[in-house]
């Protein structure tokens, strides 16, 4: 989290967060701007409820499981999903698991975005999929990182990134419909690395469990998701042995061999490509 003080719609359950604010008090006339953006790495416990929100709002899931509730009903979402919402709009959005919660946001003004976002074909909190989650990924990124520049290309960069969002969910959100088989294969073969990691020994093992081959298996990942399967993974063993070591107190060898891997060696190279410290450091 930043050290400057953060806006009051920003939940204190938030763990880690990268921002962009810009015109907090936007004028409800004018083109289409953005008035913020961000990534949020959110804890076990967060809830949200909220009757109505100031800004017209775009929230992208791509991590974890949660419950979002609206006046149109209540959803289990996760990786991919999007909704909307704003002034008149009810919601709750509520964690379901113990870790990977991940979400973009970005808040919208003046009198066009209404309209821009109607056409995208989000309304009511009602949730939609993305299909091509890696190009929303970079353009959110891309919002956020306009902080570092000179306010006056901030507003111009984030307005055009914010018109090209739009319009890619749009896209995506039209086309979805054209997938169903191969989204629901590929929700069925995330959930299951993320149900049974700590006994999954390579994708090969995973794709034949799941009824597929280990090349379609590593194909629905790349049309679906931002890594790879083994990226994902190595991602959830490496989490699962840090809790350990951190939180167990378990040696490292103990911790390597409860994930998976019987060559402790090994085991802190894949440690230190995932969270960036050997294991022995980050028991520390």
């Amino acid at each position: 989290m930043s050290d400057q003080p953060l806006p009051s719609f920003i939940s204190r359950r938030v763990i880690r967060g990268r921002y962009v604010f810009l015109n907090l008090n936007p004028s409800a006339t004018g083109d289409l701007a953005v008035t913020c953006s961000g990534w949020e790495e959110c804890s076990p416990v967060y809830e949200i409820k909220r009757d109505s929100f100031r800004y017209l709002t775009i929230e992208f899931i791509v991590g974890g499981t949660w419950e979002l509730s609206t006046r149109h009903g209540k959803w289990t979402v996760g990786p991919g999903t999007i909704f909307a919402y704003g002034p008149e709009t009810a919601y709750s959005l509520k964690a379901l698991c113990d870790s990977g919660l991940t979400k973009y946001f970005i808040g919208f003004a003046g009198s066009t975005s209404a309209r821009l976002l109607a056409r995208t074909g989000l309304k009511g909190a009602k949730p939609g999929r993305i299909l091509h989650m890696r190009w929303l990924h970079d353009i959110f990124d891309q919002l956020i990182e306009t902080s570092h520049i000179r306010p006056r290309p901030r507003r111009i960069i984030s307005r055009m990134l914010a018109a090209l969002l739009l319009e890619r969910v749009r896209e995506d959100l039209r086309t979805e419909s054209h997938f169903p088989h191969a989204l629901h294969s590929y929700e069925h073969c995330r959930n299951y690395l993320a149900d049974n990691y700590l006994r999954i020994r390579n994708i090969s093992e995973a794709a034949r469990t799941c009824g597929v081959s280990a090349a379609h298996f590593s194909r629905l990942f790349h049309r679906f998701d931002t890594e790879s399967p083994n990226a994902f993974l190595l991602r959830l063993k490496m989490n699962h042995a840090a809790e350990l070591i951190l939180r167990g107190n378990l040696p490292v060898k103990v911790a390597g061999a409860q994930v998976g891997f019987d060559d402790p060696y090994h085991f802190s190279r894949c440690f230190k490509r995932v969270h960036g410290v050997a294991p022995n450091f980050f028991g520390r």
